[in-house]
């Protein structure tokens, strides 16, 4: 990628280039586009075969899980013992480092910004995309000669952006092929926008700044489309910016479509004229293959499969909690336990186009390891806050429990497989149960039907107040009550942050007791009556605790006992997931205590976006 210039070199404001310097240049502009293409694809490749290399992996050493027997045993925290050794082993080499490469490429966070952090793997591969453009930019410029780069700068950015969509669609050939989703993909997505925006200033300030009519005439309508062009894509891009995003969401999501089709439009128009169209219409395709495969998997979901059942079109609308709604969709729809969808509700949104995404808190299959029927429950949790999420809690507080017209998009993302590990540690705060809860319903299912390695799962959830029990208290208690006939041991405690309630929750159940506990306190009851509708279930492990959990004393008995692989998942607020991800940076998984015989463990976070 390195090319020799002549010695003689124009100076642009000294006279007009030659035939020679002109084809030079143009050259020079082809290669690059050529070579920049090649490094991108092969990075792609390249994380493409380290996912087919981990299924390799994960297919030919998959241990075989535990045959049915007669009897089913439990193992209790008590009833394992630790497997460390205490004695490094060099045969543990190849888990240590593994282990070394997650604390540094994930587990290290660095602040980028207010309320946004980075790991250093997502930092790695952004800061690495902008290095390389610059690289390509301003390599063989005579000096920064600004006629070997205005231009350059334009096809650099303009080839791009198919990658810019390619990285922001939900149905993309990335995603397919590397095994990452699009909302991780996000960061990156964010990344080249912006870059490509600097380019093409570039572009036109170098034009301006060249004080020659025919470089910077307006009165061309290829002219006035570039401008108009460059103009929405800086609006969209201000507009994308994390705090203003978040404070006017729902006008972002409407003028960031507009905004980006005005640029695409005025870009092709103007890169037209000079025979570099062919930059521009690829993206046109790619964001047309993804409304085009959206809508049809819009109209797939919420057809009936050509059936006559209403409900098909509609979903059930139910306040479970001062600011929590449930909304249920009977769908025939399949999907993996932690993926999202998107949720289109007409008459509670301002457009009826407008859609939001939220992870489904349900599985697709039975607990008790079966199938399931045809038609599934798709269960929505959400947080009732401002815009789209207010205006539906205002409208399940006045109507009650009610059906209104619901269209579901998806599923999206690519969660873990957790069947592959020994002990499980899921970890939420709030509405991050959302994700928690349906991997550990599909664990029980995997149990039941004896397709998992899974001995123990650890479900931690940290709620502000006790209502919110009313959330997951049924799906909950279905779970404890599948586990009880497996070898699956389920140690399922809640910490309520907020002030304890005088008496014990009567959302979990009407029978039996459980461990509830404010410091030492224990409440009874002398009502027989009041103490059936007021206790908990007859489940031991279920715990309800006062306070914040200690995230670093669960994962060190969980890990420290463990014996084989962890896998800990963590939804909720950036805080929350950024303590468990300092956690186990420290010593408890170094690679020295991996030589040791520690177990390896392997971190999840939830996210629709890499940046936190």
């Amino acid at each position: 990628m390195a090319w020799s210039l002549s010695a003689s070199r124009f100076t642009p404001r000294a006279g007009s280039p030659t035939t020679a310097q002109k084809d030079e240049k143009a050259h020079q502009q082809a290669e690059y586009v050529r070579d920049l293409w090649l490094i991108i694809a092969s990075i792609i490749v390249f994380l493409a075969l380290v996912r087919v290399g981990r299924l390799l992996i994960s297919t030919l050493f998959r241990s075989s899980p535990p045959e049915k027997t007669g009897k089913t045993e439990k193992f209790s925290l008590e009833s394992i013992e630790p497997t460390q050794t205490r004695r490094a082993s060099w045969r543990r080499l190849p888990a240590a480092v593994a282990s070394a490469f997650r604390i540094v490429a994930f587990r290290c966070i660095i602040t980028i910004g207010p309320g946004a952090v980075a790991s250093v793997a997502e930092l790695t591969f952004v800061l690495g995309y902008i290095v390389v453009m610059f690289v390509v930019l301003f390599i063989n410029t005579d000096g920064l000669e600004e006629f070997y780069f205005e231009d350059r700068a334009a096809h650099l950015a303009s080839c791009q952006l198919p990658l810019i969509v390619a990285l922001a669609g939900k149905n993309n050939i990335i995603s397919f092929f590397t095994g990452i989703g699009h909302e991780k993909l996000n960061v990156l997505h964010r990344a080249a926008a912006r870059t490509c925006l600097i380019f093409l200033w570039i572009h036109a300030i170098c034009r301006a700044s060249a004080g020659l009519p025919e470089k910077f005439d307006f009165s061309n309508g290829w002219m006035r489309w570039g401008a108009t062009g460059l103009t929405a894509f800086t609006l969209a891009t201000i507009m994308s910016v994390r705090p203003v995003r978040n404070m006017f969401f729902e006008f972002f999501l409407v003028s960031h479509v507009f905004l980006v089709g005005v640029f695409m439009i005025g870009g092709y128009l103007h890169a037209r004229e000079p025979g570099f169209g062919h930059y521009i219409w690829p993206a046109l395709v790619v964001w047309a293959f993804d409304r085009v495969l959206r809508s049809a998997r819009l109209l797939w979901n919420n057809s009936g499969r050509f059936g006559k059942d209403k409900e098909c079109a509609t979903a059930n609308v139910e306040l479970v909690s001062s600011d929590t709604i449930r909304l249920t969709l009977r769908r025939k729809l399949n999907w993996t336990p932690g993926q999202h969808a998107y949720v289109i509700l007409p008459t509670v949104s301002d457009l009826p186009t407008e859609a939001h995404p939220f992870t489904i808190a349900s599985i697709p299959k039975a607990l008790d390891g079966t199938e399931g029927p045809e038609e599934k429950d798709v269960v929505f949790l959400i947080r009732g806050r401002s815009g789209f999420t207010g205006r539906l809690r205002d409208h399940a507080t006045q109507n009650g429990v009610c059906s209104v017209p619901a269209f579901v998009d998806g599923p999206y993302g690519c969660p873990p497989d957790l069947t592959k590990y020994t002990t499980c540690i899921l970890i939420a705060g709030g509405s991050g149960v959302s994700y928690t809860l349906p991997l550990l319903l599909n664990l029980v299912h995997k149990a039941r039907a004896n397709r998992s390695q899974v001995r123990r799962v650890v479900f931690v959830w940290a709620i502000r107040d006790a209502d919110h029990l009313k959330w997951i208290s049924k799906l909950l208690t279905q779970a404890l009550d599948a586990a009880q006939s497996t070898p699956l041991v389920v140690e399922p405690t809640i910490y309520i942050t907020g002030p304890m309630p005088p008496t014990p929750i009567p959302e979990l159940s009407k029978t039996g007791s459980s461990e509830y506990t404010d410091g030492s306190r224990t409440p009874t009851s002398s009502d027989p009556e009041k103490e059936e509708k007021m206790s908990l279930p007859s489940y031991s492990a279920l715990k309800i605790t006062n306070g914040r959990p200690s995230t670093r004393r669960i994962l060190q008995e969980e890990i420290s006992v463990s014996s084989g692989p962890v896998s800990v998942d963590v939804a909720g607020p950036s805080s929350l997931s950024q303590s468990v991800a300092r956690v186990l940076a420290s010593r408890l998984t170094s690679p020295a205590e991996v030589l040791r015989g520690s177990p390896s463990v392997t971190l999840h976070v939830e996210t629709f976006g890499m940046t936190r």
